[in-house]
């Protein structure tokens, strides 16, 4: 049987920790602990949904099943690989014979912005509609996330948000450094090497923040599957 992919500790830390290094916002050590911040986000309904999740029982009874979980993985291995090339290869994209402009890259940067959200979203989906079929605790755990990702859809499509206003920021500050800025004395085009760097980093760092849970399910599986064996 496949291994799931290995997950990389604390995406979340890596992304904060480029757009407090770029832009100016908090540091993750400087943020509420995570508890707090959660509890903010579950009103009464969201909670009385996260008890019936919790209760949840499916109605037929199946069994874990290896192919579908490896299929699954392999799935989210293949997308991840394409979308970091995308990623990678975004300025490439751009160069039609001449140097992209900052209004050019950040544009391109939505779109694959957009492309990474509905991937993801996608196979979190895919995810949570094969656990239905993996046992009542694999069921049970689906309801849980289906919750959980209801409950903070508005709070993670705002704070992802931030992140195209970061690179605005970034693009104006490498354009008039400061005696402070460490890109001080930099040249037009090695300014705009720096910005297109910066913006594939925190894209590639979005993208594994987003795949993240799809992970977790996953990782789940496979730890129910080696259980019932």
């Amino acid at each position: 049987m496949h291994n799931p992919p290995v997950a990389q500790a604390r995406h979340s830390h890596r992304l904060l920790n480029l757009l407090a290094e770029i832009g100016e916002l908090k540091s993750p050590d400087t943020l509420p602990c995570f508890g707090e911040r959660l509890s903010r986000l579950f009103g009464l309904g969201d909670t009385m949904n996260l008890d019936a999740a919790t209760a949840y029982r499916c109605r037929q009874n199946g069994f874990p099943q290896s192919s579908v979980i490896d299929r699954l993985t392999d799935e989210l291995a293949s997308t991840r690989t394409a979308l970091i090339r995308r990623i990678q290869s975004l300025t490439d994209e751009l160069n039609n014979g001449t140097e992209p402009g900052p209004e050019a890259i950040l544009n391109a940067w939505l779109a694959l912005q957009r492309k990474v959200a509905a991937s993801s979203r996608q196979l979190r989906d895919k995810v949570r509609n094969a656990m239905k079929d993996q046992g009542h605790a694999m069921a049970r755990l689906a309801q849980l996330d289906a919750v959980f990702d209801h409950t903070m859809a508005g709070y993670t499509s705002q704070c992802f948000a931030q992140i195209p206003r970061v690179l605005e920021q970034r693009f104006h500050s490498l354009q008039t450094p400061s005696d402070s800025s460490p890109d001080t004395g930099l040249a037009p085009d090695n300014r705009l090497h720096r910005y297109c760097e910066d913006a594939q980093n925190l894209l590639l760092a979005e993208l594994d923040v987003r795949l993240e849970p799809v992970l977790g399910l996953l990782e789940a599986c496979h730890n129910e599957v080696n259980h019932s064996s």
